[in-house]
């Protein structure tokens, strides 16, 4: 039987290294080259100072215009609008931003834009079709991008593709376990490690009445919520099964990456969708959430835990939550997603005890990366701009202003209240970076699904969530329905191209 072992794969891999840490560093290969390539003084020289008739030195890309595709976000779209006039006199480029949907990214035959700033997961479809070029070494070690102090997962995890960077970063979130801090005082407990423990919380944080909750405080109250809509139930559940499916021995755990057959019946998704289920009558919403209705019935004070991320820089405060200068009248706290000491070994088909960390986030649930068109005449321009954006110095004005990102570079943590919830106070908003940091250079991590058909596979997975909580069937014959659609999805789009674009989101060639 084959399997996702190293023995199984070229002898290349064979060292028993962690998955994620072998990715890391194959896709980080530019970094160590690029050093490597500027000590031997070989970098691409910087565009020559050009003069005009008059003699005055003209600025390096005078002339210039620049197309830019903003995909799905147009708070971010907004930002970079109101820096074209920075952008112009510093380089003498024109740029022109224009904001589309995903769906007419990917319907259309063509990138027609210099440059384009989309989701993290539609970074392998966008290389499978060759629209996009590899980043050059000259960019990766440049002071305007600064990519020594990105988080791991942000530059080696999702920007890159195979073995080769193809994208620079504007923040990519993960979940984390918000908590009232003031509630587990009450109870004496500290914030959750494990499922188990984040189950036994969630039930003693359902009881408002032992909590001393009354009123308005009492109205709509529950233990924890979860994001469960559309869109998001699936992830939420690769989520939880992280650490019991991420085993240090296997590059993969959604399929075999030989035979791609669907993993997700398997014993580690069977016991998280068991726990799931156990814990949404904890959760009595009558419409399932998105990870920002999570969020904002958190912070109005209605649940004891949830599970989302805090987006940067919210207008106004949840009513009746903020008090003067900002600060929220909840005390509340972060901790990374709960986790597991046990973990299943697929050849084996035993459970084991994790010999790393517990906790084990999943990668790529939203998120925006910046990549150039393989076609722009302006490559070397286009890259000086998404650096420029994604660098220290306009972060903060940029990628701030995008719900679909968060904290991505060290120096943020300086400024961590930029990129929360306004009603997050200071000490809580830098708990929360410092969470996302570690999630995010943590040594495991358990990519979402990024290969064509990625929604169709995520539906697929959401609809066997929806009726095991539903009590419509059980958690496995839920699963065994999704496995199945999955495999009909990959001999649909083809077994072959399905196989080789899955090794490639691993970081394998």
């Amino acid at each position: 039987m084959r399997t996702n072992s190293p023995a199984a794969l070229p002898m290349t891999f064979a060292k028993k290294k962690s998955p994620f840490t072998i990715r890391r560093r194959r896709c980080s290969w530019w970094l160590t080259l690029a050093v490597l390539a500027a000590v031997a003084g070989c970098n691409a020289e910087p565009r020559e100072e050009q003069k005009d008739a008059a003699g005055q030195e003209k600025l390096p890309w005078e002339g210039v215009r620049l197309q830019l595709v903003v995909t799905e976000d147009g708070g971010l779209a907004e930002a970079i609008g109101r820096l074209r006039g920075e952008w112009r006199g510093s380089t003498g480029a024109e740029l022109e931003v224009r904001a589309i949907s995903e769906d007419d990214l990917l319907a259309a035959e063509a990138l027609n834009a210099d440059a384009v700033i989309c989701p993290v997961a539609d970074l392998g479809e966008l290389v499978q079709r060759q629209w996009l070029a590899p980043l050059p070494s000259s960019v990766s070690t440049s002071d305007d991008l600064s990519a020594s102090e990105v988080f791991e997962a942000d530059k080696t995890h999702d920007a890159c593709w195979g073995s080769t960077s193809y994208a620079v970063s504007f923040g990519s979130p993960v979940f984390v376990c918000m908590y009232r801090a003031d509630l587990l005082k009450k109870l004496d407990r500290p914030p959750p490690q494990s499922w188990q423990e984040y189950q036994e919380l969630a039930v003693l944080l359902n009881d408002a009445e032992k909590l001393g909750l009354a009123g308005d405080a009492a109205a709509g109250w529950s233990g924890a919520r979860e994001p469960l809509g559309p869109g998001w139930a699936g992830l939420t559940l690769l989520a939880r099964a992280a650490s019991y499916a991420k085993h240090h021995n296997h590059y993969s755990a959604l399929f075999d990456i030989e035979t791609m057959t669907p993993l997700i019946a398997s014993p580690p998704f069977v016991r998280a969708l068991d726990e799931l289920v156990a814990a949404s009558p904890i959760s009595p919403d009558a419409q399932p959430l998105d990870p920002a209705a999570v969020r904002e019935s958190f912070l109005q004070g209605r649940s004891g835990m949830a599970i989302s991320w805090l987006a940067p820089r919210a207008s106004q405060p949840p009513a009746g939550q903020a008090e003067a200068g900002g600060q929220t009248a909840l005390e509340i706290g972060f901790t990374e997603l709960p986790g597991s000491s046990d973990v299943y070994n697929p050849k084996t088909r035993h459970w084991e005890q994790r010999r790393e960390s517990r906790h084990v986030p999943l990668l790529g649930i939203s998120g925006r990366i910046g990549c150039v068109s393989a076609k722009s005449k302006h490559h070397d321009a286009a890259w000086q701009l998404l650096a420029w954006l994604s660098g220290p110095k306009w972060s903060d004005r940029v990628a701030a202003e995008s719900a679909a990102v968060t904290v991505y570079r060290r120096s943020q943590l300086n400024a961590s209240e930029q990129w929360v919830d306004v009603s997050i106070g200071g000490p809580a908003a830098l708990e929360y970076a410092q969470v996302v940091e570690r999630s995010l250079n943590a040594e495991e991590g358990l990519s979402a699904p990024r290969i064509p058909g990625r929604r169709r596979y995520l539906e697929a997975l959401d609809q066997a969530v929806a009726q095991a909580v539903r009590d419509e069937t059980t958690s496995q014959a839920a699963l065994d329905a999704a496995a199945a659609a999955w495999a009909e999805i990959t001999a649909e789009l083809g077994l072959e191209r399905q196989r080789a674009a899955y090794r490639r989101s691993l970081g394998l060639r």
